[in-house]
């Protein structure tokens, strides 16, 4: 079975239908001389997210979660906003690969490293 490339998961996720009470991650346009302040009250949690490098003309995306509420006040403010996944969806997708098994069975052995079992 052939791998999708990223542009066709992309933009399949462009005609997602935004729903105002869901979660979803985000990528907004931000101009060269401008920074996450200037987004001003709209509420994008980009912390601890890897961000892409600027492209050639200086343009920036900011990577971050938000509401579908917020993705529409967004672009109704004039900024470009890319919907990459349903946050939800991609949480739970993600959940089913953490493994069930106790990996220090039980307290008998330790984690792997620098230390001393005692």
């Amino acid at each position: 079975m052939a791998k999708k490339s990223r542009s066709v998961a992309r933009r399949a996720s462009r005609n997602l239908r935004i729903s105002p009470d869901k979660k979803y991650r985000v990528l907004v346009e931000i101009g060269p001389h401008e920074t996450s302040r200037n987004l001003g009250s709209h509420q994008i949690d980009h912390c601890c997210m890897p961000q892409p490098d600027p492209d050639s003309t200086g343009i920036r995306r900011l990577h971050g979660y938000t509401s579908g509420m917020m993705v529409t006040a967004l672009r109704k403010a004039g900024r470009k906003v890319e919907v990459l996944a349903d946050a939800n969806a991609e949480g739970k997708r993600l959940q089913k690969l953490v493994g069930k098994g106790d990996r220090f069975e039980g307290g008998r052995l330790g984690p792997p490293g620098v230390g001393k079992l005692i």
